[in-house]
């Protein structure tokens, strides 16, 4: 019995902690954005004119969902739902960029 409530609570203390350790995560997440933007600018200068025309969008949504990602976490404090915002938008960014890259690289 006693070992059944040791479980229980070391499990329940790591799921706790792993919610927190998510979503304050956005750091990681904005520099993944950054350098997925950074791949997509890069692919976009070697591109076809055809090519950055078609990746010029996803672009620049990438471009304001990094922003917007920066904006939320250092506004968040230790608002959890604020950091959880502000990894998505650095997600959203991500695959963004990774369109236009794919864009500039294939077309």
């Amino acid at each position: 019995m006693t070992r059944a409530v040791m479980v229980l609570v070391a499990l329940a203390m790591m799921t706790v902690g792993a919610g927190r350790t998510w979503a304050f995560e956005c750091p990681a997440r904005v520099n993944e954005a950054r350098a997925a933007v950074q791949k997509a600018e890069a692919a976009l200068d070697k591109a076809r004119a055809a090519a950055k025309a078609a990746a010029r969008g996803p672009l620049g949504k990438a471009r304001e969902m990094l922003a917007h990602a920066e904006v939320e976490h250092k506004g968040a404090g230790q608002d959890a739902k604020k950091h959880a915002e502000a990894v998505h938008e650095a997600r959203t960014a991500q695959g963004y960029a990774e369109e236009a890259r794919l864009i500039a690289e294939r077309l």
